[in-house]
This record gives structure tokens, C-alpha cells and sequence, in this order.
């Protein structure tokens, strides 16, 4: 950013455009891209993973609920690794369940999480039958792969806009530069110290 300023500043003598050039490249990546974006997706991800892994395990062995937990926990997705750490550290440190599963869920910080383990709440605690949380996690693991798929449309969508955002950027700049130097004395105004205020408002 400093080197950028530099030389504009060196180009066009405009103390404006160093401070608009040198803004604009410190935040060029926050400008055309959200990086939150990034990382909910890669939380729905991780999140439809587990459920898809929980899915797999109550289906393929004779455990209950809270074991398919813990087996589920001790292979986590890496964007929730953090999240299922704590569960399981809490497991072993004396929590009861429902208590790991509420901080869990806190942490996760997702609808789709809350509606899973609300259910697996309901069957630890004994309000449903065991048999039911299979289809219900088996729902709820297809309902968060369809999001992760329309939240991949979504980012596909987003880079053709930031694309065309980033070539207006670069045409708006060399059209600045080609008016610099090839205007003659009709940008001259700029040059005065109230020139480079009213240079603020179109920059």
C-alpha cells in the first residue's frame, strides 16, 4: 500500500489518490471478498459431515446415541474439530450429555446443529424412541448437504461479480491516468489544495 501511494503521489502529485490507493489495496481483499463467507461454508460443511458420519455409525453398529457421540467426536471434521474436542473433553471430565451437547451446540452456532441435537437430546433423555433418531439425523445430514450445494452456487455467482468489480476498478484507474497525462491542463485545477478537496468526492 505504502509503495503503491508512493507512486501515484510520484505520478500525479495528488495527495488524495495516495490516500484513496493506498486504502484501497490495504482492503482489497476484505473489499471484493467476505472471507465470513468462507468460513460459514466451510462450517455447514463440517457440520454436514458429522451428521452424515453420526448417520453412518448408528446405522452400521448396535451402539446407542451417546457411544455413536463419542465414537463420531474422536474423527472430526476440520472445521469443527475445535468444537467437538471440547464435547468430547467434557464427556470425559464428568458432563452429563445433554449439558456437553448444549455447549456444543453453542459453539457450533447453527440451526441445523440445534435441530440435531435437539433430537438427540429428546432420545438421551428418553422423551422419543431411539429408533427415530437415525431418519431424523439422516434428514438433517441432507438438509445440510443441500445448503453446503446452494451456498457453492452462491460463491460461484459472487466471483463472477467480484470479477467484474475488480475490472472496473483497474478500467476506472487507467482511465484516471490516461485523464492525467493526457488532458493538457484540464485537471490542473486539482492541483491546488482546494482542488484536492473537491478531488475527494468523485475519488
Amino acid at each position: 500500500a505504502v509503495s503503491a501511494g508512493f507512486l501515484v503521489l510520484l505520478a500525479t502529485r495528488w495527495l488524495m489518490l495516495l490516500l484513496v490507493v493506498s486504502a484501497m489495496v490495504c482492503s482489497w481483499k476484505r473489499l471484493f471478498h467476505d472471507k465470513r463467507a468462507d468460513d460459514s461454508r466451510r462450517r455447514i460443511e463440517g457440520i454436514s459431515k458429522w451428521l452424515e458420519d453420526l448417520r453412518d455409525t448408528l446405522r452400521g453398529s448396535a451402539v446407542g446415541a451417546e457411544e455413536a457421540l463419542e465414537q463420531v467426536a474422536l474423527r472430526p471434521p476440520a472445521a469443527i474439530t475445535v468444537p467437538l474436542q471440547h464435547f468430547t473433553q467434557h464427556r470425559r471430565q464428568g458432563y452429563r450429555t445433554e449439558n456437553a451437547l448444549a455447549d456444543l451446540a453453542d459453539e457450533l452456532a447453527h440451526p441445523t446443529a440445534d435441530a440435531a441435537i435437539a433430537a438427540i437430546c429428546l432420545v438421551i433423555g428418553g422423551s422419543t424412541g431411539a429408533g427415530r433418531l437415525y431418519g431424523t439425523v439422516n434428514s438433517l445430514a441432507a438438509a445440510a448437504r443441500f445448503e453446503v450445494t446452494a451456498r457453492e452456487r452462491i460463491d460461484r455467482t459472487r466471483a463472477v461479480y467480484q470479477a467484474s468489480m475488480k475490472r472496473l476498478v483497474v478500467i476506472g484507474g487507467l482511465l484516471v491516468a490516461y485523464l492525467r497525462f493526457a488532458a493538457g491542463g484540464l485537471l490542473d485545477p486539482y492541483n491546488t489544495a482546494v482542488g484536492q478537496v473537491v478531488l475527494l468526492l468523485p475519488l
